[in-house]
């Protein structure tokens, strides 16, 4: 083999001509003048050389090259070369020199050199290459071609089972025209169908991953899920349901929030009041005919026998209630005698130490229920919507120095306040006894639906083999062992999904802790590493997670079974091969865990009964919060909208309102926003209208500015303050019908026009929140809300304007402006006359 017509990375043969000492040409260097070659060998130069050994082939403009002499070159300490002087030079094509023998005229043959290998009595070289950059390297790779495939027939025709199963009847009847059996049972029949059904299966996932590419073409869930996440759009899978439940106990107890659960009733159960045990009492009962609601909080539970009912404490007064909107009360406790024991070294004197019966604190949680009719008495009459918790926010023990009787004095928060009035007391027939009608409920718990799963075996990671490449011969480059696909699926749905509490969740209103948002729900689920009993923990995507984070996301299918997923070891920690893992969850989800009041009947305990006692759960409200999965088409319609709705800078003046609104929904009604130059740069001004207030607190004010800053243009300085109010004058006449009680009139009038919330549940005419930025106030709006109180034969406005500027001719115009960044406002209270004053006139009536 004289040409070079194999490709090779690695040249054996040049290693065994040196061992077996032969010679070869090694490679040819081309002098700068580039009419002399440097030939260099395998072996030693050849002492006998002639210029006529030497053969120099190729070229493609200049062709017939000479060599002129040769001379064999010796430097010191270096390898012997030959250099080649030539009668001209060469073009840019590659050329080739040979070293061949003489026959016995002198003249050259075709054989190799004597003692030269045939394959390097040969090399080709170049004089110069005009393609070459003298910044890389020249040297091209020598590669194998890849070989060229026939192309099949292919009819595209065939998509589905019956298709394909022709197509090869087909094509046997072609290729094996012999074979004409067709019943089912032929092994060559079954052989086809095989083939067909998996032809089927194919087609069906090609054409299933150009569905699944696109938002409006899916139809698998965890194929929208993440279509919606690319664009921000969080797509919720449901909630589960939360209430809050009292427990009736016959002891003072602590109990173990792990260790126990509670359950709706179901067929043949046991009698209300029997506490049950998990492995006992419902081993034999299908877990789908009852619900299972657990404790929300891990912390231990203290049951106390005296918070099963506690009385308020009237102050020896009768037939009382607490008004909407009360933040406080007056509970009535009992002292308890102790006697300590005898000192030592001390007479024979004994000193009662006192107790209490009621162990409330900061932070407890307490249920006002009406338990009577106010009116009959009756129990069963009770009105089940009057009923309330709220959380402690100060307790007080004191006594009652008039009566000598202990007393618990106790405060809540705002967001808590009643929203009813609650009759504490009344005398009802038909003995006319002073009775209690409401009581406060201790021992509270908050509950949500879900039944815990135990480490749910999931299986363990795969491993697959990479062989990255080899060094020599028989020397392979060290084989890794990484981790393969994982994707375990839950054996049990469905998947509870619920809202992490909140880190103050101790100190929060009661009211806001059965709110909950779908879209921040996570799934109820642990996993835990069986080799080092790490945990890892479910987030909602791994967008934030770094290389070392122990995450991993749950995805729900079509079928609401849960698939986990886990990171790739650069959002979220690769699992390693061999890792085992077991799933500790909850399963209970959506609007079947929103049930009835008193659904709730039986405590269950996992491990160790309560002996010599009695525990009855009494679930005052029904459950709420119970939300199903978010619909594929809900996500379809809005997802593609949300980068219109959703600002992620504020750049305009509305911007920043906007923002407000959005961020502070349940705090602020609305907000307005300006953009002054003070001579060097811009000023926002962002005025905002709270509910339920007059004007915004500085905390609210506070919190405003704080997220603002996240969004404002560079540039501009945030500046977040109270709303402005233009107070008003306001003079009635009032004309009251012949039989009407003027004092009654007038009085059914100022709760009419008041700012406060009245006794139905209405908001007065000036309130808070029937007033916003530029809503001025119309003449005929105040005559119309006049004229509906019963009583009022006619009425005119003779003032009409803001408080201490006079008049504009506000009642010619039957119309009073407001400005674009004020609020109208009128208390009427005679302490704060700045605030706004009503004055009636009345006339006629009796």
């Amino acid at each position: 083999m004289n040409s070079h017509t194999l490709t090779f990375q690695n040249e054996q043969r040049r290693q065994e001509i040196r061992r077996q000492r032969k010679n070869g040409l090694d490679y040819v260097e081309v002098s700068d003048d580039l009419r002399s070659l440097y030939v260099y060998f395998l072996g030693s130069v050849p002492q006998d050389l002639k210029k006529e050994n030497l053969l120099i082939e190729g070229g493609q403009r200049i062709r017939n090259l000479h060599v002129i002499n040769l001379e064999i070159e010796n430097p010191p300490n270096c390898e012997s070369y030959l250099t080649v002087n030539l009668d001209q030079t060469g073009d840019f094509s590659v050329y080739t020199l040979r070293l061949v023998s003489l026959d016995e005229h002198g003249k050259p043959t075709n054989q190799p050199y004597p003692n030269f290998d045939p394959r390097y009595s040969l090399v080709q070289f170049k004089f110069r290459d005009g393609i070459c950059n003298t910044d890389m390297d020249c040297l091209q790779q020598q590669t194998c071609p890849p070989p060229q495939l026939v192309e099949p027939a292919i009819n595209y025709l065939a998509k589905d089972y019956a298709s394909f199963r022709q197509l090869i009847l087909d094509r046997l009847s072609l290729i094996m025209p012999d074979w004409e059996e067709r019943h089912v049972p032929d092994l060559g029949i079954t052989l086809v169908e095989i083939l067909a059904y998996v032809g089927d299966y194919l087609s069906y996932y090609q054409d299933a991953v150009a569905t699944e590419a696109y938002l409006e073409t899916a139809r698998q869930r965890i194929s929208v899920r993440r279509h919606a996440r690319l664009i921000d759009y969080p797509m919720h899978e449901g909630c589960n349901a939360r209430t809050w439940l009292w427990l009736e106990t016959s002891i003072n107890i602590s109990l173990e929030a792990k260790n126990f659960y509670f359950i709706t009733s179901y067929k043949n159960a046991p009698p209300l009041g029997t506490i049950l045990e998990d492995i006992r009492h419902l081993d034999d009962v299908p877990p789908s005919s009852y619900e299972v609601f657990e404790p929300l909080t891990p912390l231990p539970i203290h049951l106390y026998k005296a918070h099963n009912q506690i009385l308020f404490y009237t102050w020896g007064d009768r037939s009382c209630c607490l008004p909407p909107d009360s933040t406080t009360a007056t509970l009535l406790d009992e002292f308890i005698q102790h006697t300590l024991p005898e000192k030592p070294n001390s007479a024979n004197t004994q000193s009662p130490e006192q107790q209490r019966k009621l162990h409330l604190k900061i932070g407890d949680i307490l249920i006002f229920e009406e338990i009577r009719n106010p009116k009959t008495g009756i129990l069963e009459d009770a009105d089940m919507k009057h009923r309330h918790a709220v959380r402690l926010t100060n307790v007080k023990a004191s006594v009652d120095e008039l009566y000598n009787q202990p007393i618990v004095e106790i405060e809540w928060s705002k967001e808590d306040a009643l929203p009813f009035p609650l009759c504490i007391s009344a005398i009802v027939p038909p003995d006319c006894q002073l009775v209690d009608i409401s009581v406060a409920r201790g021992n509270v718990i908050l509950v949500d639906r879900g039944r815990t799963i135990e480490r749910e075996d999931l299986g363990t990671v795969p491993g697959k083999e990479i062989i990255q490449g080899c060094q020599e011969e028989d020397e392979p480059i060290e084989i890794l062992v990484v981790g393969d696909r994982f994707r375990p699926t839950l054996q049990k749905t469905p998947l509870t999904f619920s809202q992490p509490l909140p880190k103050n969740h101790l100190t929060q209103d009661a009211k806001s802790l059965l709110i909950q948002d779908p879209r921040q729900a996570l799934p109820q689920i642990q996993l835990t590493n069986t080799v080092n009993n790490s945990i890892w923990t479910p987030q909602y995507d791994l967008i934030d997670s770094n290389s070392e984070d122990q995450h991993f996301v749950v995805e729900m299918d079509n079928d609401g079974q849960a698939h986990l997923r886990f990171g790739d070891g650069e959002l979220g920690i690769k699992p390693a091969v061999n890792t085992h893992f077991q799933a500790t969850y909850r399963v209970g989800n959506g609007l079947a865990g929103n049930i009835s009041v008193g659904a709730i009947s039986y405590i269950v305990f996992r491990n160790q009964l309560i002996s010599g006692s009695t525990l009855q759960p009494h679930q005052p409200f029904p459950a709420q919060g119970g939300t199903a999965p978010e619909p594929l088409s809900q996500v379809k319609l809005y997802a593609p909208h949300l980068s219109h709705e959703k600002l992620e800078r504020a750049i305009t003046a509305d911007d920043y309102a906007q923002l407000v609104i959005q961020h502070f929904s349940t705090k602020v009604q609305r907000a307005a926003a300006t953009l002054r130059w003070t001579g060097s740069r811009y000023e926002v001004w962002v005025t905002v209208d709270p509910f339920d207030k007059d004007a915004a607190d500085k905390k609210l004010l506070r919190n405003i500015a704080t997220d603002l800053k996240k969004y404002r243009r560079i540039g501009h300085d945030v500046i977040v303050q109270r709303a402005g109010y233009a107070c008003l004058d306001i003079a009635m006449r009032v004309d009251v019908k012949f039989d009407y009680l003027r004092g009654h009139v007038k009085a059914t009038l100022l709760d009419i026009f008041s700012n406060r919330v009245l006794s139905d549940g209405q908001r007065g005419f000036f309130h808070p929140d029937n007033w916003t930025f530029g809503q001025g106030i119309a003449l005929s709006q105040i005559v119309a809300k006049a004229s509906t109180v019963p009583g009022v034969e006619s009425v005119s406005v003779t003032k009409l304007e803001r408080l201490f500027v006079g008049s504009n001719r506000e009642i010619e115009a039957s119309f009073l402006p407001i400005g674009a960044w004020e609020i109208a406002r009128l208390d009427n209270n005679p302490n704060f006359i700045e605030n706004g004053r009503l004055t009636l006139d009345l006339r006629g009536g009796r």
